[in-house]
């Protein structure tokens, strides 16, 4: 499927929901630490830098032609499918973490998302060691 004149664009959707609701700041009522807020993006400015490089990294061991970006989103699917607007993708070729049914269900699956709000065609790929066994699948 991979050609020499492919251009990828590796995109990480970057959810600020989790990162704030999971801090102090968010379990401190009636408070609004600047100092803590601030210190807590560029925390996640560092990782996003890291996560950037690595999977920069890993397009180059497999000689893989592209970029990779961050993209700022509600939910990891929404941002995915925004990206693939802005950098005109002819594709999108994703993951799913086989998160279980209640978690989709109340959650939603960025898969699921990405399938549904699609612009363009969709490969999901499911990774190897997703051990869920689906009757009807032969893998």
């Amino acid at each position: 499927m991979h050609h020499e004149t492919d251009n990828v664009v590796m995109v990480y959707a970057v959810e600020f929901h989790d990162l704030l609701h999971s801090s102090q700041w968010y379990y401190a009522p009636y408070s609004f630490d600047k100092e803590v807020l601030s210190n807590l993006l560029d925390k996640e400015a560092q990782t996003i830098k890291e996560k950037l490089e690595q999977y920069a990294d890993m397009m180059r061991h497999a000689k893989v032609h592209g970029t990779v970006k961050s993209i700022h989103a509600n939910r990891p699917g929404e941002g995915i499918v925004i990206a693939s607007k802005e950098v005109e993708a002819d594709i999108i070729i994703t993951g799913c973490r086989g998160t279980g049914k209640i978690r989709r269900t109340f959650l939603g699956s960025c898969s699921d998302y990405v399938l549904h709000h699609s612009e363009v065609p969709v490969i999901v790929c499911r990774h190897k060691g997703d051990h869920h066994h689906h009757h009807h699948v032969k893998h």
